[in-house]
């Protein structure tokens, strides 16, 4: 029976953690969500946005990621762009129309802009 127990609650953590995979905003900075581990970047250390290919295993796929530029280098997140490419994927994180991509990125890079005109991050 612990055994089940404990089986049941591994699992519900990993598809909370499945769910919650993503990029997040607020006043201090940006936190990336992955399923193993998050990562927080404060606006301090971001530097800007770019739209790279996603790496998967140290290769390159067919989709589209964001990714963060800081001043220690760049930082890939689990937010890709969906493609209709066929070859390597990865199927980890939410995957997004071109549209609603693009609309993510113009709402990264304008809360960027507010931070570093000094008047701070509105969240939606």
């Amino acid at each position: 029976m612990l055994g089940a127990v404990a089986f049941l609650a591994v699992w519900l953590t990993f598809a909370v953690r499945l769910y919650l995979v993503g990029i997040y905003r607020n006043e201090r900075g940006l936190l990336l969500r992955y399923v193993h581990r998050s990562r927080l970047l404060p606006w301090s250390q971001v530097t800007g946005f770019d739209v790279r290919t996603a790496r998967f295993l140290g290769s390159a796929t067919v989709r589209n990621a964001a990714w963060v530029l800081t001043r220690d280098g760049a930082w890939e997140t689990p937010v890709q762009q969906r493609s209709r490419l066929v070859g390597w994927r990865k199927n980890t994180g939410p995957v997004l129309s071109a549209a609603d991509f693009d609309l993510m990125m113009a709402r990264l890079r304008e809360a960027h802009a507010a931070v570093q005109a000094g008047g701070g991050v509105v969240v939606r």
